[in-house]
């Protein structure tokens, strides 16, 4: 079992409980006592943080708020937009099932402590969250707001609330266990050996949504990102590669696009060759910039890359990237962190 000087998380994975400070009016200095963890630190989005630290910021908040339930408030504002690539690639899935297990392949980018994993059988499909470590007097805490964020993330793909069995949690409920009943409206079980939420399996075959707010969000942000780092060009260049990057993991044809930005094909294809481009030449330079950051932000491998980019096999990928680059993403991503290395 991993001890929590190993586990680290990004610092957004604080983003949900500086809201809970600030929709409570905490002193955010107070909250941070202890934790080794600088306003400087927050205003940096490549930071760092040890799990401990985490656990040492979310007990000052409890304190402070007197908020036995707190787990339950902080994991019900954990949205899509709060997971940056990791909530993009999954926004790319087909289905709730694709995603959840495109999730689990991914776990580490996320925020958890809980060692995952899905379960199909007797009609039912259980999401399974065992603790990795000891919380001690902050299981309930840890517990809630993994449980919690996992059902907002599942109604945030879906865009509708889900049918549930019932939800089970490994500690005792606490003095007001009715308020788990309200709050998942449906049957909740304490002291169990897992953390589980528990569905028809039907549920599983849903359509991911690109429509929630959330989503969009996200959506806005990873476009914004990639393009600042494209060439400026024009206003309908721009368009058009927001337009591409809609919906994650699908690259639309160029009439789909055009209808899209209510023009034919053939007007959208002199538009742009009248900015030296073409349709294709802007896919393939989303598919780039995409590339990049999932190799640099992101320790996702090379296959699972390839099929967010829309590649049917990994050696396309290889093969697009190396008339990109001149080298391999292997050879890409290798370089990237010998250079960090040696700079810090």
């Amino acid at each position: 079992m991993p001890s929590d000087r190993q586990i680290q998380h990004s610092v957004s994975s604080l983003a949900a409980p500086l809201r809970y400070i600030d929709s409570h009016s905490l002193n955010l200095d107070q909250c941070l006592i202890g934790t080794g963890i600088s306003k400087l630190t927050l205003r940096d989005s490549s930071s760092r943080i040890y799990l401990e630290q985490l656990l040492r910021f979310c007990r000052n908040i409890r304190e402070l708020g007197d908020d036995r339930y707190l787990g339950l408030a902080i994991g019900s504002q954990i949205h899509l937009a709060d997971y940056g690539m990791f909530g993009f690639a999954m926004m790319g899935a087909r289905n709730l099932r694709q995603a959840i297990l495109l999730g689990l392949r991914l776990i580490d980018l996320s925020f958890t402590g809980f060692k995952h994993e899905l379960i199909e059988e007797g009609g039912t499909a259980t999401h399974r969250m065992a603790p990795l470590l000891d919380y001690g007097d902050l299981l309930n805490v840890m517990s809630d707001r993994e449980v919690s964020a996992v059902y907002l993330i599942y109604q945030e793909l879906v865009r509708d609330k889900l049918p549930l069995v019932e939800i089970n949690f490994v500690h005792l409920g606490g003095k007001s266990p009715s308020c788990y009943v309200k709050h998942f409206d449906c049957p909740v079980n304490f002291g169990m050996p897992f953390n589980e939420i528990v569905m028809p399996d039907e549920v599983l075959d849903r359509s991911v949504s690109d429509t929630s707010k959330e989503s969009r969000e996200l959506c806005i942000q990873q476009c914004e990102l990639l393009i600042s780092g494209l060439s400026k060009q024009s206003n309908l260049i721009d368009d058009v590669r927001y337009a591409i990057l809609a919906k994650p993991g699908y690259f639309p044809d160029i009439g789909t696009i055009a209808e899209q930005m209510h023009k034919s094909s053939r007007t959208l294809r002199r538009h742009l060759a009248a900015h030296n481009t073409n349709y294709q030449e802007l896919v393939n330079e989303i598919r780039f910039g995409l590339a990049r950051d999932y190799l640099l932000t992101t320790n996702f491998r090379l296959d699972q890359i390839a099929e967010l980019l829309g590649y049917s096999e990994p050696a396309n990928f290889t093969h697009a990237f190396k008339r990109w680059t001149g080298i391999s993403p292997r050879t890409y991503r290798m370089q990237h962190y010998e250079r960090t290395t040696k700079e810090k």
